[in-house]
């Protein structure tokens, strides 16, 4: 199973805007971060998860040539922003891609991008939407995955299962059923937007996945969504021995 860290970024990407490095050192390449998403293929379909600001470049410069599906984590603009990019990317691929959110996330997209719903913009046609569970089990472009949510802000976020590979992105505290879901789980890649820095800020630390990891023990964690505090060497330094950063491009399999 082919999986490409397309971006391991935060909100507002690294560096911030105006070339603020915050607590990153320039000189590390891994320390330049796009959006946070991921690619993965699974039983011969192709999925992206989130699509930000930077997704035609993320895509482009992995050489990743056609998507059958999107799942949409939450309703935040650095998750979401270019999905309109995604009706064009129908109509190059020849064939309809499904866009997969949950009731509360869904609300958010017809409100940033009604003209995608509404039959106005043609090409939207090419966009199929579908309806996360908050919980539980669906089958997307006929393979099978299983979902929860984690609160995040006001909002909440949908994590996601395929056999031995998990994500989960934007989140504060993890609900039993998500332990559940993700128990014995080979890899997962989660957020740790804080790193070694823990903020009430709607997001996750270390020591935060820690405590996940603990009960679900995974074989692998890769942590990802990483803001302008968590510099890569610093952080990983500090890493428990099956931990370690994403970086955009980053290639696992499981």
């Amino acid at each position: 199973m082919r999986i490409v860290i397309l971006g391991s970024g935060s909100a507002y990407g690294c560096p911030m805007v105006f070339n603020n490095w915050r607590r990153l050192q320039p000189g590390n390449p891994r320390n330049r971060r796009d959006r946070a998403s991921v690619y993965f293929e699974a039983e011969g379909k192709k999925f992206v998860i989130d699509a930000g600001p930077e997704f035609r470049s993320e895509i482009n410069k992995c050489g990743i040539d056609d998507l059958d599906a999107l799942f949409v984590t939450h309703g935040h603009y650095d998750h979401i922003a270019s999905i309109p990019e995604l009706s064009r990317a129908s109509t190059l691929a020849e064939h309809p891609i499904e866009v997969w959110s949950s009731e509360e996330t869904e609300r958010e997209l017809r409100t940033c991008f009604g003209f995608l719903f509404n039959g106005e913009e043609q090409e939207g046609c090419g966009l199929h939407w579908r309806r996360l569970p908050d919980v539980g089990g669906f089958e997307a472009c006929g393979v099978h995955f299983r979902t929860f949510r984690v609160p995040h802000h006001r909002l909440h976020c949908s994590a996601f299962r395929y056999k031995d590979f998990a994500y989960v992105t934007d989140w504060e505290d993890m609900p039993a059923e998500g332990i559940d879901i993700l128990r014995g789980v080979k890899l997962l890649v989660i957020e740790c937007n804080n790193g070694l820095y823990p903020e009430k800020n709607g997001h996750s630390d270390l020591e935060n996945v820690k405590k996940v990891a603990a009960e679900v023990k995974p074989e692998r964690v890769v942590l990802t969504h990483l803001s302008a505090r968590v510099d890569y060497d610093e952080t990983t330094a500090a890493l428990p021995e099956n931990f370690e950063l994403a970086y955009d491009g980053m290639e696992l399999t499981v």
